[in-house]
């Protein structure tokens, strides 16, 4: 019972700094987007709101694929089965619906 509440317990904090860290990397990717729009943008331009569609979309994308390569990483480092519980419980099998046949017209 220790380890599957220690299992739980790495789950948990694992995925509370996975979040941090991809919430942390899309904020700096849009201040690096917002720094760069100043700097190089035209602030009279009719297409500030596709740039500021165009830095949350990039930020997003750029932040995404960082997390997703850094966890690949580290889950090939770790064993996962080993030190993490299943974040979703495995599915129960559904009965089998079975038709006998009780439709028959006589």
């Amino acid at each position: 019972m220790k380890e599957e509440g220690r299992k739980k317990r790495n789950t948990a904090v694992f995925v509370l700094l996975a979040t941090l860290l991809n919430v942390i990397l899309m904020i700096g990717f849009m201040i690096l987007g917002f720094v760069l729009l100043g700097k190089f943008g035209n602030p009279d331009s009719n297409l500030n709101t596709l740039w500021l569609f165009l830095i949350f979309a990039g930020a997003v994308a750029f932040s995404w694929l960082i997390y997703h390569s850094l966890i690949k990483w580290y889950t090939r480092r770790v064993d996962v089965e080993k030190n993490f519980a299943p974040l979703l419980a495995p599915r129960r099998a559904r009965p089998v619906k079975r038709d006998l046949g009780k439709d028959s017209k006589e």
